[in-house]
């Protein structure tokens, strides 16, 4: 692979003789100079050398008093050589290596498909505005941030797909095609107490068991008080206001959309569960070493064959770059294709007690969204045959309550004195 690497380079095959070649063998390994194929060829000695260590190695000659003869010049730089009458070759491979580094590194296209309420140009101005035109590095594309702008700023927009295909950004948009609903144009019924009458009136009842903390009534009559214990469909705020006259009596009930704050505290029974085994992957020991290439994000791994392994893992080791002063940084090395197996284990007390304890914060975090406070919890973990089970209480805080339709009262009957 060494012997590929330098070819790009260039390097020497020589030959090396004297009494004390095998000194200047020794001494070029304590500076540091890259020597290879060493043989030896009676009193004298062949090897491989790069130019660079080449044209260091003069007072190290001079020192041991030795002979270097040059056998044979082997490498890219030889090969040019002898086209430099020929300008036109390196000119076009000169052309084709900028048009390839630019595919790889530079926006070229836009595309959008899926809209058609939102403009193309509305779109295209949206990407200026947040630095994305054609021209641009392909590295300064944020294609998440993308997508959450534009869902900001395009209310009609449901669903959104921003990725990089090539040199070519593609937008894929999926527009609410369902119809505006019509404002309700009809005149509401404003009573003469100040609130609005509505045709049926909408209780606030409670949807789980639990004890009242407090009670705010913006709309309605309420029927509980904080410390009352409630269930299950209770009336907490009546859909219907009383109206009195100046003796105290009731002169008419109107029918209204119960409205208030109610915190009550109870519980929340919950439970997950995981996979006890998972699959992980080890490293056999074997491994292959290939010759790469990487520009930017990208690797090119040289090899004439298909890789042996069908699962591994790269390890690159970086020897040379170039090109940092034009932005385009090119690396060359090698590479480690190390083989992985995939191997079924059981879960130590450590995962399988993390995995839970991430789904409970979870769930946890979406009660906080929805304004429920959690109070304390209590849960338990048990280890079965195929999964691990998480079971647990919350004591709570929060909103437990919803509207339902008043039910018709029947007033009871007036029987007077007998």
């Amino acid at each position: 692979m060494l012997k590929l690497f330098y070819f790009f380079r260039g390097y020497l095959l020589i030959q090396v003789s004297g009494e004390a070649a095998s000194r200047f063998i020794n001494l070029c390994g304590i500076r540091h100079m890259m020597l290879w194929n060493i043989r030896q060829d009676g009193a004298s000695y062949t090897m491989c050398i790069s130019l660079k260590s080449f044209f260091e190695m003069k007072d190290i000659v001079r020192k041991t008093s030795t002979r270097v003869v040059v056998l044979k010049r082997i490498g890219l730089p030889f090969l040019m050589s002898g086209v430099k009458k020929r300008w036109f070759f390196p000119a076009f491979l000169l052309v084709i290596a900028v048009v390839f580094l630019l595919s790889q590194f530079i926006l070229w296209n836009i595309h959008i498909e899926g809209n058609q309420r939102i403009t193309e140009e509305k779109v295209l101005l949206f990407l200026e505005e947040h630095e994305v035109k054609k021209g641009v590095r392909l590295q300064e594309v944020d294609t998440e941030l993308l997508e959450k702008e534009m869902r900001k700023t395009f209310p009609e927009i449901t669903w959104i797909s921003v990725y990089l295909e090539g040199n070519s950004l593609t937008l894929s948009i999926k527009e609410n095609d369902r119809p505006i609903p019509e404002e309700d144009t009809a005149e509401e019924k404003l009573h003469k107490e100040g609130f609005l009458e509505e045709e049926k009136g909408m209780d606030i009842c409670a949807n789980k068991d639990g004890k009242v903390i407090s009670v705010v009534t913006r709309t309605g009559t309420p029927l509980v008080q904080a410390g009352d214990e409630v269930k299950v469909g209770d009336v907490l705020i009546r859909g219907s206001v009383d109206i009195f006259d100046n003796e105290g009596n009731v002169r008419e009930s109107v029918n209204v959309h119960a409205d208030g704050d109610i915190i009550i505290e109870s519980t929340i029974r919950t439970g997950f569960d995981v996979p006890l085994m998972k699959t992980v992957k080890t490293q056999t020991g074997e491994y292959k070493t290939y010759t790469f290439c990487r520009s930017g994000d990208h690797y090119r791994i040289l090899h004439l064959f298909s890789i042996p392994y069908e699962e591994y893992q790269a390890v690159p080791h970086t020897y040379s770059q170039m090109g940092e002063k034009l932005g385009l940084t090119l690396e060359f090395g090698e590479m480690e294709i190390r083989e992985v197996v995939k191997v079924v284990r059981e879960k130590t007390k450590e995962e399988y007690t993390e995995e839970l304890s991430e789904k409970m914060e979870e769930y946890m975090t979406t009660l906080e969204e929805k304004a429920i406070q959690i109070e304390g919890k209590n849960v338990r973990i048990k280890k079965n045959a195929d999964t691990v089970t998480l079971t647990g209480t919350l004591k709570v805080r929060g909103p437990f309550f919803e509207r339902k339709e008043t039910k018709i009262q029947r007033e009871s009957l007036d029987t007077g004195d007998e």
